[in-house]
């Protein structure tokens, strides 16, 4: 980064601990950006948002880089913080913070805005996590292949692309992978020859607090032996659903970062790991649905992990067509 190009170059520390010295990062975006000093110097990118616009509490981290949500200069708005700790990583943490601002320009809402940020940043994350290749592990690849199918056969056929992409919301770290509205809907896949369970990774993801209703999608996903017809890799999924949308500009750049929040990176080569997929099922999660809820356990404990046996959820399987009209705004 030479010194014309330094956004920070003519920014001094405040005088306050409190303050931040700012410069909107472009007078014509219509989100708040802006590049700002802490009082000890620290290089930021500040993304200035009403308080319901913050993100989802999970956010990502990097290595000499902090994100943070913090107060803002009224009781109304917050800030999201990117904060440059490592001094060494200056020209690395510009080039974030362009791929930040550009990914969220595209942005329809300010909570889009946000949302955008904290995707691409968590593709930075992948990309700067090392590891082997960075590909995702064989349970991230399943688990979104089964987002994808979800994506694929039930909200992009009854939804715009814009609106199918607004109501995926696993790659955030929120609650459920999907909400419509108040249609939640949670994404699992299991082996097809093993014990039927699903594993739950929360005690929220199959509360229904804020859902008029919930349904929780099952896919069998299998290794495919050499040769098997209709064996596919996890680039194939996400090009299927790519392919869905490709008239859409602005949906498919917001599909991108939302993929690489996930970890995928379309330059990996998944072509030894090939799937085939089996049965699905649909259920609805009612209140005598085998789960746990926030409500059920003791205060101070969280990040509940359990199985559910799903041969004592029999009764509770509803047919695709359920799910497909609660999307299209048809309860069941």
């Amino acid at each position: 980064m030479t010194v014309q190009n330094d956004p920070w170059k003519d920014l001094t520390p405040p005088s306050a601990a409190s303050a931040i010295n700012a410069r909107r990062v472009d007078e014509n975006n219509p989100w708040g950006f802006f590049w700002a000093r802490a009082i000890d110097g620290k290089c930021l990118l500040v993304l200035q948002h009403a308080a319901e616009s913050s993100p989802a509490k999970k956010l990502p981290s990097l290595n000499g880089i902090e994100v943070a949500v913090t107060d803002g200069d009224s009781q109304h708005n917050l800030m999201l913080v990117f904060s440059l700790l490592d001094t060494r990583q200056r020209d690395i943490f510009h080039q974030l913070c362009i791929d930040i601002v550009a990914a969220g320009t595209v942005a329809r809402t300010e909570l889009e805005a946000v949302e955008l940020a904290v995707a691409r940043t968590w593709r930075w994350h992948h990309l700067l996590r090392g590891g082997t290749g960075g590909r995702l592990s064989e349970d991230e690849q399943k688990g979104l292949i089964g987002e994808l199918l979800v994506l694929e056969r039930h909200l992009l056929p009854r939804l715009s692309a814009a609106d199918s992409l607004a109501a995926w919301r696993g790659p955030l770290g929120a609650p459920k992978d999907f909400e419509v509205g108040r249609v939640g809907i949670e994404a699992k896949t299991r082996r097809g020859a093993a014990t039927p369970h699903v594993i739950i990774t929360s005690e929220h993801q199959l509360d229904g607090e804020g859902c008029d209703v919930l349904f929780l999608h099952v896919v069998d996903l299998s290794h495919a032996p050499e040769g098997a017809d209709r064996a596919f890799t996890v680039s194939d999924a996400a090009h299927r659903v790519r392919a869905q949308m490709s008239l859409d500009n602005s949906a498919t750049d917001r599909y991108e970062s939302l993929l690489a929040a996930t970890g995928f990176r379309w330059e990996d080569d998944y072509s030894d790991f090939k799937w085939v997929e089996g049965t699905s099922r649909v259920y609805g999660v009612t209140e005598s649905f085998p789960r746990v809820t926030a409500m059920e356990i003791a205060t101070g404990v969280s990040n509940v992990r359990y199985s559910i046996s799903l041969v004592e959820c029999e009764r509770f399987v509803v047919e695709a067509k359920a799910l497909d009209e609660a999307i299209a705004g048809d309860r069941p």
